[in-house]
């Protein structure tokens, strides 16, 4: 996870780049709109990158350096349009024993489910050519192929991309039990790394992946529904991925407290200690405890001492994903 203290934020990340173009570099656009780069792989088949010893070593990355100055140059994104909801894949699941009461203090998942597979690490080499680690979700999408993170795994504080990615759904100890699933593009939103800084409120990020055996992430894996131009509020109290404060970012955890005032331009607050590597974990509202499925409607993106900080899904973020599906 990326951690730099800047006038009290922790930026906790990663554990650290209609259709899109590929190529203008980013923040040179006339018109901020999804912004597509193709992913180069140290070897020619990807996934070969990641041996259980090469993800195990990956460390979180230290945020960007503009980020908490950011929020003053871009107000935030929360236009109005109508919400969109994907469904989860499958849609039941079966039940499992509910998680325990909204604590700010994380734990282990243990409760199975759907999420216990569609969750999992996002592994890559940022621009310094340093390995990271972050987290990310399956979500349903048209091709099966799309994964959700967050953008500042996608490119860095100098505008250079990161390279072997790969997604590791339901990571446990250096194990991949369904496979490394090679990024071929990944997607930010242009105005997302602009002018040479990151803008908080527009973090996030999209991959697509190549398949396993035949069989992309969401016919492996299931995936978990995503939620855009939400209009409910009080209801996305719940946090997962696998930071490395707990039990060494070696299993999936969770973080369910009270929600807290948003700031950085962002539009979600969690009360949470999730540390770095959960950076891109996905932010849930109407989740379903006892199966483990619900919509995504943010990424973990940054975090002080006591609060997590989530980018609100809107029209950018909708626009993104379609260009991802399409991909």
């Amino acid at each position: 996870m990326r951690i730099l203290a800047i006038a009290g934020l922790t930026t906790l990340t990663l554990g650290l780049g209609a259709h899109a173009a590929t190529a203008e570099p980013p923040g040179e656009t006339a018109q901020d709109r999804p912004l597509a780069h193709h992913v180069p792989a140290k070897f020619a088949a990807g996934g070969d990158y990641w041996t259980p010893e090469r993800m195990r070593a990956a460390q979180p990355l230290t945020a960007p350096a503009d980020t908490a100055d950011a929020t003053t140059k871009k107000a935030t994104p929360y236009a109005i349009g109508n919400q969109v909801n994907i469904a989860p894949t499958p849609a039941t699941y079966p039940a499992r024993v509910p998680f325990g009461p909204a604590v700010a203090e994380q734990q282990t998942w243990n409760g199975g489910g759907l999420i216990a597979k569609t969750a999992g690490k996002v592994f890559g080499t940022g621009g310094n050519g340093q390995d990271f680690v972050a987290s990310g979700t399956v979500v349903t999408s048209a091709g099966g192929d799309v994964i959700v993170t967050v953008g500042h795994a996608l490119i860095d504080n100098d505008g250079r991309w990161s390279s072997n990615l790969a997604f590791v759904p339901a990571y446990k100890n250096g194990t991949a039990p369904y496979g490394k699933f090679v990024a071929r593009t990944s997607f930010i939103w242009s105005g997302y790394y602009k002018d040479g800084a990151h803008q908080p409120p527009l973090d996030f990020g999209m991959l697509v992946v190549k398949p396993v055996n035949g069989k992309t992430p969401l016919q492996a894996v299931g995936g978990q529904g995503i939620r855009f131009n939400s209009r409910a509020e009080g209801t996305a109290n719940l946090l997962l991925g696998y930071p490395n404060n707990g039990n060494g970012g070696k299993t999936l955890q969770y973080c369910g407290g009270k929600p807290a005032t948003p700031a950085y331009g962002m539009k979600y607050a969690l009360v949470c200690d999730m540390g770095g590597g959960s950076s891109g974990g996905p932010w849930f509202q109407d989740f379903d405890k006892r199966v483990g499925s619900g919509h995504v409607i943010s990424t973990h993106a940054l975090r002080n001492s006591t609060t997590s900080y989530g980018a609100y899904f809107g029209p950018e973020a909708l626009k993104t994903f379609r260009a991802a599906e399409a991909a």
